[in-house]
């Protein structure tokens, strides 16, 4: 039994991961400011810390920054409520062992609890810092729970330097998903550079390649459409690279595996990429993130301050399904913003095949973020080993669950104040609440 460490203000999400603890055999301690949990380690020893980022008193990862300075072997697991790339990356720079989005799953919080406590590991060495105009120019925007997994895998490439490989459809920001990988490793500073590998004909041209790009970051595009013959020459490149050597970044819209199956992408080739995958996901994956990347793109028009989305014009881009992805968006807002000479951007101003995506509502729902987490979410449930019988009523109950602790976030953690909004009896909500382990009977 190992004592146990959590730093988070908000009582009721403690309160979960306090009882988590100790379902797995272990003392927690809960604190609500990172200077009592700051205080509390300099009188006690804990095997692990879970800690959120936004404390009241300052910041998680200064907390983070200081507890490295002192117990370099301790497993942290950071928690958030505003997961950004910034704070992936600065995490993974200050020695996180362990990162989470909130809204948490519990049993995926249990099960990481449990592989932190089950062995000290090694802490991951901090990021050597980027120059401070690339890491500006160069990120992803948005915060949508499907990127999340695609943060933490930059800031794992970014902190090492083997080859990666970086999947998702055409257009949805592959190339700059390894650009910011660049920016944050230790090549930070040399030479990027990017080559189709359907150009690259033979082994002359690849070595060509390889030999230009010298020490920096060579992105191989599209690999599983190279041809055999530089196919081959890679192999042998990567069995035995050279010093000094460039740092090999991959990428690919097809699937790699099928490619491997079929024989136009060597296994070697393949193994050598995939040991650290970061899938970057489809733009209908997170349209929570639309408002911000217009923003981002009407900016980057020097626009952004004269030009605004009109709500039924951002009901359109959500609605629709983005088969061409982020560089889709992009095409669309520079005609939009053509097309309304600088004012507000109305309906009337996106291409007539995205506005007409407004019409029909069910649109949205059908091709959401919602539907797409929630389909991955089902299907991860019905196929992970459970110790108890996963029904119907059981998944009802977890979805259910995940609701009304944001809705009581959102309302203070007062179930009175959130029945009143939701004109829902409060008997039923209490009753809700119990069952999903939100609130106690005697509560």
């Amino acid at each position: 039994m190992s004592a146990i460490l959590i730093i988070e203000d908000d009582y009721a999400l403690g309160t979960a991961l306090a009882l988590a603890v100790r379902r797995t055999g272990h003392l927690p301690t809960l604190l609500a400011s990172g200077t009592a949990g700051l205080e509390a380690m300099k009188r006690e020893t804990f095997a692990a810390l879970v800690l959120d980022i936004g404390l009241p008193d300052m910041s998680g990862l200064r907390v983070l920054e200081t507890v490295r300075a002192k117990s370099p072997a301790l497993p942290v697991l950071v928690v958030t409520a505003h997961a950004t790339l910034d704070h992936a990356i600065s995490a993974q720079k200050l020695g996180a062992t362990e990162y989470l989005a909130k809204p948490l799953d519990l049993k995926q919080f249990d099960q990481t609890l449990r592989a932190l406590v089950a062995k000290t590991l090694p802490v991951d060495a901090p990021l050597p810092a980027a120059p401070a105009n690339m890491a500006r120019a160069v990120t992803l925007i948005g915060a949508a729970a499907c990127l999340q997994e695609v943060f933490v895998g930059i800031a794992k490439a970014a902190a090492g330097d083997v080859p990666a490989l970086v999947t998702g459809p055409s257009g949805s920001g592959k190339s700059l998903a390894a650009a910011v990988i660049h920016a944050h490793s230790t090549r930070a500073g040399k030479k990027l550079h990017s080559v189709e590998c359907l150009q690259l004909k033979d082994a002359a041209a690849l070595a060509t390649q390889l030999t230009a790009t010298n020490e920096g970051t060579l992105v191989l595009k599209e690999i599983t459409q190279m041809p055999a013959e530089a196919q081959a020459h890679l192999a042998a490149w990567l069995a035995a690279p050279p010093t000094p050597r460039p740092r090999l970044l991959a990428s690919t819209s097809a699937d790699p595996r099928e490619a491997v199956r079929n024989g136009t992408l060597r296994a070697e080739i393949f193994y050598a990429f995939s040991t650290l995958t970061i899938p970057v996901p489809a733009l209908h994956e997170r349209t929570g993130d639309l408002p911000v990347l217009s923003a981002y793109f009407l900016e980057l028009r020097g626009a952004a301050s004269r030009i605004q989305l009109t709500p039924p014009a951002l009901a359109a881009l959500q609605a629709y399904a983005w088969p061409g992805n982020v560089r889709e968006l992009r095409h669309v807002l520079d005609y939009a913003a053509t097309m309304s000479r600088g004012g507000a951007i109305f309906l009337s101003h996106l291409p007539a095949h995205v506005a007409a995506s407004a019409q029909d509502a069910s649109t949205l729902s059908s091709t959401g973020e919602l539907d797409v987490a929630l389909g991955r979410w089902l299907d991860q449930q019905l196929t992970m080993p459970s110790e108890t019988t996963t029904t119907y009523d059981t998944l009802q109950d977890r979805i259910e669950a995940v609701m009304l602790r944001h809705l009581l976030s959102r309302f203070e953690n007062k179930p009175t104040h959130l029945a009143t909004a939701l004109s829902m009896n409060r008997a039923t909500l209490r009753q809700k609440l119990r069952r999903t382990g939100l609130q106690r009977d005697e509560e």
